[in-house]
């Protein structure tokens, strides 16, 4: 045979073998979406990270278990990393991390959160690994523990833990009564009494006085100048208090209500 029918009979087997392959690859790309079928893991359960709050004792992240389906997975561990400040701590099996406070914490308003929760899922040992985007939630906690009055003069109290300082600004509308009897002490209305006291961040008892007096703006009502030992009376004291961030003031009128009974008296 010379080369030029060579040609032609490898041109005659190839074009048709061309075709052919041509076509199966073509009906493979119609089959494959009917063959390869997509598989979501919807019905296992994951971690989801439930609350960040600081504190001034530490930041605490609270960790939760959404069930899917009817897989149990129970947690026995794990770690967590925060990964705006870096930060790591291991999981209890309660779900629970608490991390040291950093400075970095209080002009962040979202942190990453990453980590991995180990257990048992349905009796065999399975590993979860997360991760979360969350809001932090700053817990500023100022309350009244104690008061005292003695010559027309309130001494109160107050226990503050603080992430920032706070001002205390004003006090205004405070009186003073008997718990069960609804008595008053004292009553003032539309009156404001001035502190302008700064705390510092931390865990502090500070004291505030205010001189129950008649006189500037406003009205006060005066029934005595001392408390009766053995008597439970109740302070209402609505307060303006400013936290001081990095990246602004934020002003709140808090409420104070506590109740004591006066030591001295029969139990």
């Amino acid at each position: 045979m010379t080369l030029s029918q060579n040609l032609k009979i490898f041109l005659l087997v190839s074009i048709p073998l061309i075709l052919l392959a041509l076509i199966a690859i073509w009906g493979s790309a119609v089959l494959a979406p009917s063959i390869v079928r997509q598989v979501s893991l919807s019905n296992v359960p994951y971690v989801k990270v439930s609350s960040i709050n600081v504190t001034s004792t530490g930041v605490y992240i609270k960790l939760a278990i959404i069930k899917q389906g009817g897989l149990d997975f129970t947690p026995v561990g794990g770690w967590v990393e925060v990964v705006d400040t870096g930060q790591y701590s291991n999981v209890s099996n309660g779900l629970f991390a608490v991390l040291p406070l950093t400075p970095q914490y209080i002009g962040l308003s979202n942190v990453g959160v990453k980590g991995m929760i180990y257990g048992y899922l349905n009796g065999s040992k399975a590993y979860i690994a997360f991760f979360d985007i969350v809001p932090i939630h700053v817990v500023n906690s100022i309350s009244i523990t104690n008061f005292t009055y003695v010559n027309c003069t309130l001494t109160v109290y107050l226990n503050t833990s603080l992430v920032v300082p706070a001002i205390i600004n004003y006090a205004v509308n405070v009186s003073l009564f008997t718990t069960y009897t609804h008595q008053y002490v004292f009553s003032t209305v539309n009156h404001v009494f001035d502190v302008g006291l700064s705390i510092p961040p931390g865990n502090h008892v500070v004291k505030v006085e205010l001189p129950i007096k008649p006189g500037g703006m406003g009205y006060t009502y005066i029934y005595g100048c001392a408390v009766e030992p053995g008597v439970y009376y109740t302070l209402y004291m609505p307060t303006s208090i400013t936290y001081v961030y990095p990246t602004g003031n934020v002003t709140e009128f808090t409420l104070f209500i506590r109740i004591i009974k006066i030591e001295g008296g029969s139990s």
